[in-house]
């Protein structure tokens, strides 16, 4: 009898290791595996620290962690939907800031490129005035130089 007792209780530690394999992977927990979210039986098999198929020896077991992965993978694609709208979301938010940014750059470049050519066009009669000055002096200049001044003394001489 001690001889059946002992595959028996061997079975019963490897189950409940695979047991503790697989909530600490529903978890999130692992201790073997990476941390990916991901849940099969070759994970929970490599988690439980078996060798190649050992958890096939387990057949209710394995019915029973098909069934929690069936449920993990609807949790998971109704969370990653979530994730998804939420994704979504933001990226419109993100999209629309942007377009306000884009908008509230033109204008910005709109405004500069107005008060530029004003600049310009500012610039441009001040040089024409300036232009037409130095023109003037120089004629003055001109009809100075015509003129012959003669300078004339005052007061008595001696």
């Amino acid at each position: 009898m001690g001889i059946q007792n002992t595959p028996s209780e061997r079975g019963e530690i490897t189950k409940q290791r695979l047991e503790d394999a697989l909530q600490r992977l529903i978890d999130g927990n692992p201790e073997r595996t990476p941390n990916d979210g991901k849940l099969n039986l070759s994970r929970i098999n490599k988690e439980a620290g078996l060798s190649s198929g050992g958890i096939y020896y387990y057949d209710d077991f394995v019915e029973r962690a098909r069934r929690e992965i069936d449920k993990h993978k609807s949790r998971m694609s109704a969370s990653s939907s979530t994730k998804v709208k939420v994704s979504v979301d933001r990226l419109r938010a993100q999209r629309d800031k942007e377009r306000e940014l884009k908008e509230r750059y033109r204008s910005q470049r709109d405004d500069i490129k107005k008060f530029c050519d004003q600049v310009i066009a500012r610039n441009a009669n001040l040089e024409f005035s300036l232009y037409e000055a130095l023109e003037e002096i120089e004629a003055l200049q001109a009809e100075l130089n015509k003129v012959k001044v003669v300078e004339f003394e005052r007061g008595k001489q001696s």
